[in-house]
Parts: C-alpha cells; structure tokens; sequence
C-alpha cells in the first residue's frame, strides 16, 4: 500500500522538473481554475504536468495482472487486506507416532518329560501332554506406546527343533488373533530329530487383540500342541526338549488402536518473505488493528494433539519479534472411515492466531520485512485432552499425516503516527536552471484516503549523494475523516471529502543547485488521526489531484 503511494507522491515531486523538459501541453485537459494565484511573484509559464483520479485498488495493484502474485486483496465488502500462502510449512506422518523396527528373535522351547534310555510309543498318551502358551512381544519404534489392536500383514519364521527320534506335528495358534476374520491355526511337520527346520507363518489382513491388562510390552499369546508319532521301532528316545525360535518379521501395519502415549514430535522449521515490498520503504509507529495468521490442517491422525508453534518476524535493521501464541488444541479424527474401516478420513480445521491469543500486533508492526522463520511441536495426548482407553483409543492408520499451511491475514485496518518514507529519484539531469528565476509546484487535491501525507524533506544530492541543498516542507495533504462510532467505524466518511491546495516552492538558492542534482532523497510522512480509531482501507477510496508548476523564466537568458 504504502509502495505504489510513495510512487504517487515521487510523481507529484517530478512535476517540478518538467520546467526543464515540457514546452506544450493541451490546455484542455486542465481546469486553471485551480491553479494557485497566491505566489508572491508572476508566473510567465504555467505547466500542468498531470491529473487523474486513482483509487486505492488501482494504485496498490495497477502492476499486478496476474491475481496469484498480488499481496493486495479485496474482501468482499471492499476492504483491502494483506495476504500471504505458504503450503506444507509443518507436516507428520505416521512413521515420527507409530512405527514397527525389525522384531527381536525370540527362543522358546516346548517342555518334553525324560524318556530316559526309550518309551514305547504306546506309553506316549499317558504322559500328559498338553498346549503351552507363550507370549510375542511386538516391539514399536516409540516409547511409551500400548496397542490395543492392530491390523497388519506379517509373517512369523520359525526355526524348529526336534528333539524326537519320530515326526512330531506342532500346531501353532494365535488366541487373539484372526486372519480374514478366521481363526488362526497352522500345523507342521517336523522330521525326526531335526534341527532348525524352517517354517513360515504367512499371516497377510491379520487382526490383532493385545494381551490384557495393557502394558508398553505390548504382549500378543500364541500357542503350541504337539502331536507326537509313531515310527518304525515303535521306541521314542528324547535328547531334550522341543525348540522353538521365531521372529515376526516384514510388518506393514494397516490401523493400530491404543494409547499413543505422550509423545513430543519436533516440527521442521523454516522461513519465508511475505514480499510486502513497502515494509523495506518505511519506519515509525504503526499498528494493525486485527491481523491473523491461520494454520490451515489436513488430519487424518486419530490422536488428540496440542500444537505448540512460534513465529519469529526479522526486520531487514536485524530488530525481532515473536508470536509467542498460545498453545491450541485442533480437532482431530476420532473415528474409523465408514467406507474403509482400515482408514481414516481427514478432517480439515483452521485454528486461528489472533490479538486475543498471540503477541501478533507487535510481529506486524515490526514490520518483518526480511523474513518469518517458525518452529515448533506436536504434544500428543496433552493434557485436558479426552484420555485414550479402550473405548475412546487412539487411531493411526498407514496414511494418516497431518499437513499444515499457513495463511496470513491483514486487514489494512490500522493506526500510524511518525511514519516516514524515504525513497531516491535517481539520474536526474536539468542542464539549464538557470534560466528559471522562481518555481514552485503547486497541487490540488481531493484526498479521499483516511491517511494524511506530509512532505518532510526533499534533498538534493550529487551523484556520490552528497546533499548540496534541501527542501523542507510542512504542509499536510489533509485525510478523509472517518467514522468513529456505528457500524462503518473506521471508514471514510464521505461528506469529509474536500478540495486542497498545496504549494511547493524552490527558493533562488534550490533553483541554482539544480544544475547540479543528479538525485532526489524524499522524506515523507504518513499518519492517521481520528482520535487514534483505527482506519480502514478500501479499495473504492479515490483521491483525485491536479499538478501544476508555475515558474517565472528569464526569457532573454
């Protein structure tokens, strides 16, 4: 905003180097009507060097045709915001909640009685053999973690030992467990005496009930029954007991209920440039009355988390400011998809940094003209949050993620005192000033923005930019008045609208530097009034000006 205004104010300033340069112009186009009369000397050449009529949205966007690169944005009652998009600035996915290593080997042996030197095999059934269970743990990546149930694809291997001179069928079951909704039994061969024979429990679509009460062991039972043969000599010898060594292996879990515990995960941090090009161009006091900052979230993790995110503006002189917002707790999914009860649909939420819950007013009036950086984390299950139990748990699935956009939203509502712009009209070149023996510039102005504009300080300077003189100047192009209470609080008042005039005037020792000024240094200022209401800035406002320069000529110069 303050940019392409600073443009308007450089063009009405160039008006009084168009003595060097205009020789005619149409008379038809200006109104002299409102050419000033009050010099105290007489002009022999008035030129009228412009006039128009621009609106606010004109100025602001008049070199922005493609609407994705305009920083300047219209709502739809008119007002003029700042807005900013960077996608996927924070982002998780299932891998940093729940995650599956490679499963520790597990060695169990089914207990066997002495046969001593033998045993008829017809003794065997008094014996009292009888199912063993044992139980799987099922390592996670995560501390901290108990499942509840799992559905996964996996394998258990097997390496088995028998201990028997005779086959021995094991058959191996999962109390807990289904596979396609079917209970979990698989029976194998083993050959006499053989040492770890290798068998595969191929377990794709199993669902998994964990061991009760729930612990981070996180144990599932499984059992073994064995079934011992008879062979040719009719006498079983033992040199021990059965071995049994798994490993569950080659896990691609599909959705895991539990408790997720509390877990901190560590957000990516960044940067970047809202590219607001005026916060480089100015300095002073100014305030946004309501800018936002909206986190945008896709969610598709079913757990209750706390975002805990700071932003850092950095002004281009190296000053800070932080956010430092209020830890938010986002709505999250909580179910399982009716469609694909192995996912989980994502929900969409925005929460909101605002005046009320962020240090966000000073952040803006920085202004951060360099850059933003953010960091942050995700606590899950904080406190306050509804506490996973089975009948509430936590829900992953295998494509759960979170992702995060930011938004950044500033409505140009605001107040400014001791704003000041400073910019340089460079290559300037006026060869024959010294035929010019008074000027002056003269504009009048119907100032429909609620902002007043003083010109402080135009500096002459050399091409090292040295100053060789100045123009100091403190007439104020007076602002449209605003409404200070009722429902358009904060918005131009028409009926305040009027008719200015401004004049500008070199004396003969600014006529004679001009020869030598190669740049202009321009110091203006920018305020609001209105007993400190903020005022609101719409694209519809208008100012409407005529530029003229009067100038006495030496014409036999």
């Amino acid at each position: 905003m303050i940019l392409k205004l600073r443009s308007l104010i450089l063009f009405l300033l160039a008006g009084i180097l168009a003595i060097s340069t205009q020789s005619c112009f149409n008379g038809d186009d200006y109104d002299f009507d409102k050419l000033s009369d009050k010099i105290d000397w007489t002009p022999n050449m008035i030129v009228p060097v412009g006039y128009g009529t621009y609106s606010l949205w004109y100025l602001l966007n008049q070199h922005e045709a493609n609407p994705a690169d305009q920083t300047i944005t219209l709502d739809a009652e008119g007002m003029l915001h700042i807005k900013y998009m960077e996608e996927d600035i924070f982002s998780y996915n299932v891998d940093e909640v729940l995650n599956f290593p490679n499963q520790s080997a597990l060695n169990l042996s089914y207990s066997l009685p002495s046969f001593g030197v033998g045993l008829p095999y017809s003794a065997i059934a008094g014996l009292g053999l009888s199912a063993q269970t044992d139980q799987i743990q099922i390592i996670t990546g995560n501390t901290g973690i108990k499942l509840y149930e799992l559905d996964l694809d996996a394998n258990i291997r097997f390496a088995l030992s028998n201990p028997l001179n005779t086959e021995v069928e094991i058959t191996i079951a999962i109390p807990n467990g289904t596979q396609n909704g079917n209970p979990i039994n698989q029976t194998y061969t083993l050959a006499p005496n053989a040492i770890n024979q290798i068998e595969t429990l191929n377990l794709a679509n199993l669902n998994l009930a964990f061991n009760t009460p729930y612990t981070t062991n996180n144990d599932v039972d499984i059992t073994f029954d064995i079934d011992i043969k008879d062979n040719a000599s009719h006498i079983i010898n033992s040199t021990g007991d059965l071995g049994i060594n798994l490993t569950v292996q080659n896990i691609v879990f599909q959705l895991a209920q539990g408790d997720f515990g509390n877990q901190i995960i560590t957000l990516d941090a960044g940067n970047f440039d809202m590219n607001v090009d005026f916060w480089d161009d100015i300095e002073g006091d100014y305030q946004f009355a309501d800018p936002r900052i909206n986190l945008v979230m896709e969610n598709s993790v079913g757990v209750p988390f706390q975002i805990n995110a700071n932003i850092t503006g950095y002004a281009t002189d190296g000053t800070t400011a932080s956010l430092n917002p209020n830890a938010l707790q986002p709505a999250y999914p909580d179910k399982v998809s009716v469609t694909n009860p192995l996912t989980i649909d994502a929900i969409s939420e925005t929460i909101t940094y605002d005046k009320n819950n962020s240090g966000i007013v000073d952040l803006m009036a920085l202004p951060p003209s360099d850059r933003l950086e953010y960091s942050g984390n995700i606590a899950l299950n904080p406190a306050g949050a509804v506490a996973p139990t089975p009948t509430t748990p936590n829900i992953i699935s295998n494509s759960s993620a979170i992702n995060v956009d930011i938004e950044i939203d500033v409505p140009l509502d605001f107040t400014a005192t001791n704003l000041m712009l400073r910019d340089t009209v460079n290559d300037i070149d006026i060869s024959d000033a010294d035929k010019i023996m008074n000027a002056a510039v003269v504009i009048v102005t119907e100032n429909g923005y609620p902002l007043d504009v003083t010109i402080d300080k135009i500096y002459f300077t050399d091409a090292a930019y040295h100053v060789i003189d100045s123009i100091s100047d403190n007439q104020v192009i007076e602002a449209a008045s605003v409404f200070t209470s009722g429902a358009n609080i904060g918005e131009v008042d028409p009926d305040s609208v009027k008719e200015v005039e401004h004049q500008i005037q070199l004396n003969q020792s600014q006529i004679k530097n001009l020869n030598q000024t190669k740049n202009l240094i321009i110091n203006a200022g920018v305020s609001t009034e209105n007993d400190g209401v903020p005022v609101k800035l719409k694209g519809d406002y208008e100012l409407k000006f005529t530029l003229s320069v009067q100038a006495q000529i030496d014409l036999n110069n």
